[in-house]
């Protein structure tokens, strides 16, 4: 007799622990997913995740102003270029952007002209000055980059933070 009711014990504590735990499994919900549809609270579990990564994705600057991280703001770079003209003469600027290529950095400070080629953007003037190839001068901007020649067009030379630009007045004795 006392077995049988020592298994009735034990069936009972069995039945309440399997009992407690769906309970606390149920009660584990995070998301609208998990409940049936027009529950209230699965809603505003949704709701309160929906904040939570919304407040993961944002950040706050120095003021304590939010930022969405999502738009990264762009990367501030100072760079010196230095203007040679065809007599020797020289400008230097330091310009403070957050452009990718040169071309739209240059532009901060100087004047260019030129035109798109297949190559990239031309430059045939800086500053009113004007070299052009094709008049049997044989004159062109060159472009510097850390004191190399550079590989690129204009447009298409990316800028770091300190690089040193030349856009040098040249002619090609051929």
């Amino acid at each position: 007799m006392m077995r049988k009711h020592c298994d009735r014990l034990l069936a009972l504590l069995m039945a309440l622990l399997m009992a407690l735990s769906l309970a606390a499994c149920g009660g584990a919900q995070t998301g609208a997913e998990d409940a049936p549809a027009g529950d209230a609270q699965a809603e505003d579990v949704q709701a309160e995740d929906a904040q939570t990564e919304d407040a993961g994705e944002d950040a706050q600057d120095e003021d304590g102003q939010t930022e969405d991280a999502g738009d990264e703001a762009p990367v501030e770079k100072s760079i010196t270029l230095t203007v040679t003209y065809e007599d020797g003469s020289s400008d230097e600027y330091i310009i403070e952007t957050d452009a990718e290529y040169l071309k739209e950095a240059a532009e901060l400070a100087v004047t260019l002209e030129g035109e798109e080629s297949d190559y990239g953007f031309t430059v045939t003037a800086v500053n009113g000055v004007e070299a052009d190839f094709t008049d049997g001068s044989n004159a062109y901007w060159a472009i510097y980059v850390n004191g190399e020649y550079g590989m690129y067009a204009i447009d298409a030379q990316p800028i770091a933070d300190g690089d040193q630009f030349a856009l040098v007045y040249e002619t090609y004795a051929g």
